[in-house]
């Protein structure tokens, strides 16, 4: 097919669309009534609503109980008389360009070596896999899943639990289909998270029991929309699943660029995906760990959204020989009152395949602490950290170290060792034993990165030097954080 047909095609498709959007319809916990607004049963307002897009042929796709929110794509004429009635809350356009969280596929090498940057052998010396946690993946497609030499042990052996495809329904197999209406990333990604074969461990979760769900289509103009998202978590919290894994999210990209989400509302409560998933983690006890973002070197530059929920874990991709932020992964927005993204650790292919691992870790916390709850969860990966307590907006409080991990898990109120903070003027020497992993992070404050700096270690010490507006530099090695104030 000629570039100029496929042109032609394109706006032919794109007029017979025009007027016509995804919306999220949030309805109301009270209604006036005879010029009083009442308190009325959900289960009332949902009949008068029901009622309502029946007479008008509205045509829902998801309905979020969580939210109080049905999905549907509305034309012009059914926007404006949805506006107008008293059981409406409000009415917001859905992103119809959920970004698959990868720039390539890794090898299993480079997914391997991150293992060996948390120090996972303590997990498999402990015989910690995973056992008897539920994971859900949200995802896109797990094509050839039962034919990776990684994951065909988990598949026969029964571990998959469930499968949703929110995309299309009449497939119930998570492993067929034609390409064009699947993709491999989930496969990439459960990869990261639970693969092993008898050689080697690629991910750590390989006991566990899988719950997939398909919310992304990649043959599309847009990938997967946040309403199977939502759809996703809710069903798996109904199946008993506690920890969640997605390395989907979304920056940019709305039919209507008028309605593109700006920078300053990635603020941990705009957008539904990210009010659902911060009730999921603050009310419904679950743990949701998702992929920072791959906007570093764009425009955009900051974490994709849901990672700017207060309850998420976020991760964000470092080097592997130097922990230092890899360029693409997406740094903290400077208007969020929290510190994002949470950790970070190594991934060739983007923070597709970070958060799976940091997801396998948390599985063998659970294993090994059956009554651990979320919040829990987060203060151990946090204080075990390579920069904790000195976190910034490029790698958070930096890399997991599984042995203090599981310290922690032994004693939560074990004391973390930390250095003082030292104050200096225009230079300071820090003493400290040799490594070739030495990373400066000058901050404008105590988060806000200006710029990262590889140090040179030489007799004993390294020299930091004060950077312009900087007010604070941390400077790290994998096994020790120092916290520098500039004096004026």
């Amino acid at each position: 097919m000629s570039k100029w047909i496929s042109l032609l095609l394109f706006l032919l498709i794109s007029l017979g669309t025009q007027g016509q959007q995804k919306y999220w319809i949030y309805l109301k916990d009270k209604m006036s009534i005879a010029g009083e607004e009442k308190s009325i049963e959900k289960a009332s307002i949902d009949s008068v609503f029901n009622a309502f897009i029946t007479t008008e042929n509205i045509q829902t796709v998801v309905t979020s109980k969580w939210l109080h929110a049905t999905s549907a794509v509305l034309e012009n004429s059914q926007l404006e008389k949805l506006e107008q009635q008293p059981f409406v809350k409000s009415i917001a356009p859905i992103d119809r360009n959920i970004k698959i969280l990868s720039t390539n596929s890794p090898d299993t090498y480079q997914i391997a070596r991150v293992l060996d940057q948390i120090q996972a052998d303590t997990l498999i010396e402990l015989g910690l896999n995973g056992e008897g946690i539920k994971i859900g993946i949200i995802d896109a497609g797990f094509l050839g899943a039962n034919e990776d030499k990684y994951l065909k042990e988990i598949i026969s052996n029964d571990q998959i639990k469930g499968y949703q495809n929110f995309i299309e329904r009449e497939i119930v197999d998570p492993y067929a289909g034609p390409e064009k209406n699947n993709d491999t990333h989930g496969t990439r990604v459960w990869q990261a998270l639970a693969g092993y074969d008898d050689a080697s461990f690629i991910g750590l979760a390989h006991q566990s029991e899988f719950y997939l769900a398909r919310t992304d289509q990649s043959d599309k103009e847009y990938h997967g929309e946040e309403d199977y998202w939502v759809a996703a978590l809710e069903w798996m919290h109904g199946q008993g699943v506690r920890l969640i894994n997605s390395s989907l999210g979304y920056s940019t990209g709305f039919d209507n660029p008028e309605d593109d989400y700006k920078p300053s509302q990635v603020d941990g409560k705009t957008s539904a995906l990210t009010q659902v998933v911060d009730l999921a983690t603050r009310e419904k006890g679950m743990t949701i760990i998702v992929s920072a973002g791959n906007d570093g070197n764009d425009d955009f530059k900051i974490i994709s959204i849901p990672a700017d929920a207060k309850g998420v874990i976020a991760v964000g991709s470092s080097g592997h020989r130097y922990w230092n932020k890899l360029g693409y992964s997406s740094i903290g927005p400077e208007h969020l009152d929290q510190v994002k993204p949470e950790v970070s650790c190594f991934a060739a292919g983007g923070t597709s395949f970070a958060a799976p691992v940091i997801t396998g870790l948390v599985a063998c916390l659970m294993q090994a602490k059956p009554d651990i709850d979320n919040a829990e969860i987060r203060d151990i990966l946090i204080k075990s950290s390579h920069l904790y307590p000195y976190p910034n907006n490029y790698l958070g409080y930096g890399v997991p170290n599984v042995k203090k991990a599981i310290e922690l898990l032994e004693n939560t109120e074990l004391k973390v060792n930390i250095n003082p903070v030292t104050q200096a003027s225009e230079s300071c020497e820090i003493v400290l034993p040799k490594s070739n992993n030495i990373m400066a992070f000058h901050k404008k404050n105590n988060i806000i990165v200006i710029e990262q700096e590889k140090l040179r270690w030489a007799d004993d010490k390294v020299i930091v030097t004060r950077l312009a507006n900087a007010l604070y530099t941390t400077v790290a090695s994998e096994d020790e954080v120092w916290e520098i104030k500039w004096k004026d």
